[in-house]
């Protein structure tokens, strides 16, 4: 994020870092195709005592039994594959988030001077905020992204989502760069078509009216959504209103201030609706939206409000208005943001994070914010592309787990498996796991229990070869070991 604005300040620095490098990621050779749980929950239905019947990497059926053939993961619920509808992988290499105490142009002076201190880590970052994700049951994500990556960074881990193109430009030589070079990339994307490209017009202190409007024309041109930090903050407001403010003072100090661009008594509205001509818009973060402006999200199909409880909190902003474009009849989608304002990159992190923040709202609805609502956002259906199973395995922490609707994510409960596009990419502390299917005993009851030292051989029917994750730096911060 905001790569443009350091590239506009100085020169750029080296600062050593020594992030955890891991082997490259394997598939597996065949995957389970008949499994028991304790439970099956999505947003509209909860079925214990569930066998999960999987077929050439789609899911055939869900049955209230137990089959004679199903492998039993043991006290573990499986839900619908978790979205991240916004993140900055980029950052990925960050052990703790970036102080959000004071303004928020502090706080994008300090990510700018990271960016501009490790200009070379890009592509090692994102590939290890993939693997992040996945270790935390993420199926689909959407990333943000500037400069220094390739597709092989995306494709080479097994990604699976859609990439903004970020498009910062407040100077007409900017606006023309930007524009060729988003253009540059979806057209040698078409004939691919994976991942899935999309654009992102930044936000409104850094987007000049005709690169908004020309990226617009762009991402319909193509088919692509489009996805804009809008109302993120109350410094934001006040630079659009009247010109003035911590962000006009970081434009100034970066050279980018021009009269005539702010305090024109613009509200959030005006983007709103040259955002409502894409052909799927995600508003990101809208934590200062108005009602009027939420109803306008709420009642336009092609848009979605995207919530980021964790980095909310972080930076103490007031209670987000996300109930109230559902209770509007709208979409809401949940995303981390970057690890420069979060923890980690687990979704599942925050469904807890809101679970115990609204105790009266269903966890199924939560479900829902994190699965569909996710999936629509960013692919223009809720449901699994080509049909192929997106798949997160969480352990119940209670033997005696009864109540979906209030437990699934109770604070004890973790995720131990995740399986996207029909194939298990993690699987307990290991990621993956080879399955060599050899029957030894046809008639032998098949148990393999997702334990603290990963998918454990308890029956005779499956011999498991484990690939384990090798780490050349043991001293650095790890993401996959427990």
């Amino acid at each position: 994020m905001l790569l443009a604005l350091a590239a506009c300040h100085g020169q750029r620095t080296t600062m050593s870092v020594s992030p955890v490098t891991m082997t490259q990621i394997m598939t597996p050779d065949n995957d389970l195709d008949t499994i028991h749980v304790a439970w099956f929950v999505d947003h509209h239905r909860t079925t214990p005592d569930a066998t999960l019947v999987l077929r050439d990497g789609k899911l055939r059926d869900v049955r209230l039994s137990r089959a004679s053939d199903a492998i039993d993961l043991g006290n573990v619920a499986i839900v619908p594959g978790l979205v991240n509808a916004h993140t900055h992988l980029e950052f990925s290499l960050l052990p703790k988030p970036i102080p959000t105490a004071g303004d928020f142009a502090e706080w994008i002076r300090s990510v700018v001077k990271y960016r501009r201190e490790n200009p070379d880590i890009v592509s090692e970052a994102l590939r290890t905020g993939i693997l992040e994700s996945t270790r935390h049951g993420t199926t689909l994500v959407g990333d943000i992204t500037t400069s220094g990556w390739s597709i092989s960074d995306y494709a080479e881990s097994h990604f699976s989502g859609v990439l903004f193109q970020e498009l910062i430009g407040l100077s007409e030589d900017r606006i023309t760069s930007q524009l060729n070079s988003a253009r540059s990339r979806l057209e040698a994307n078409r004939s691919i078509n994976h991942p899935l490209l999309g654009l992102s017009p930044h936000a409104p202190y850094t987007v000049h009216e005709t690169l908004l409007r020309s990226s617009i024309d762009m991402a319909r041109q193509f088919d692509v959504p489009v996805a804009m930090h809008l109302a993120e903050t109350e410094s934001e407001l006040e630079l659009l209103t009247d010109g003035t403010g911590c962000l006009r003072n970081l434009l100034e100090e970066f050279g980018l201030w021009k009269e005539g661009l702010f305090g024109i008594g613009q509200r959030p509205q005006w983007y709103l609706e040259k955002l409502a001509e894409c052909p799927a818009a995600l508003i990101v973060h809208g934590n200062y939206l108005n009602d009027r402006e939420l109803q306008f999200i709420a009642s336009r199909p092609q848009m979605t409000l995207v919530y980021c409880p964790r980095t909310h909190a972080a930076f103490g902003h007031p209670e987000h208005p996300w109930r109230r474009v559902l209770e509007w009849g709208g979409r809401v989608a949940i995303g981390t943001d970057s690890r420069a304002s979060n923890p980690d990159l687990s979704i599942f992190s925050e469904l807890q994070f809101l679970a115990k923040s609204h105790p009266g709202i269903s966890h199924l609805e939560l479900l829902k914010l994190a699965t569909f609502h996710g999936r629509r956002a960013l692919t223009g259906s809720g449901h699994d592309r080509d049909g192929l199973a997106n798949l997160t395995a969480i352990r119940l922490s209670d033997p005696g787990f009864r109540d979906p609707h209030r437990d699934l994510f109770a604070p004890e409960n973790q995720v131990v498996g995740t399986m996207i596009a029909g194939h298990w990419r993690f699987l307990e502390g290991h990621l993956p796991i080879q399955w060599q299917c050899r029957k030894e005993r046809p008639n032998a009851a098949q148990k393999c229990s997702l334990g603290s030292a990963g998918l454990q051989r308890t029956g005779g029917l499956f011999s498991l070869q484990r690939v384990l994750w090798k780490q050349k730096n043991q001293s650095s911060p790890t993401i996959m070991r427990r």
